[in-house]
């Protein structure tokens, strides 16, 4: 399944550790934005990689789901990323 990561972290080194992890997962498709295509129970272990990196005080990581329905229906305006096929 595909889901879409954003994040706001406060402190530069949890930031980067972030990304370090999101980097391994998926594709940055936005500064504090990911793509990230995963199975359900890889997702389990990604949020447990996250918990341990943010301050819950502080920090907000959101993962929304994105069906394989709504995918076909997401519109990206701008510029290209690598391998992204989706650009009006």
């Amino acid at each position: 399944m595909k889901y879409l990561i954003t994040y706001d972290v406060s402190e530069d080194s949890r930031r980067n550790k972030l990304v370090k992890l999101l980097n391994e997962h998926g594709k940055r498709v936005q500064y504090s934005c990911f793509e990230i295509e995963i199975y359900p129970q890889n997702l389990e272990l990604l949020i447990f990689d996250i918990k341990k990196i943010i301050n819950s005080e502080t920090d907000r990581v959101y993962i929304f789901p994105i069906s394989k329905g709504v995918y076909q229906f997401i519109k990206k305006i701008g510029k290209r990323l690598e391998n992204d096929d989706m650009v009006l």
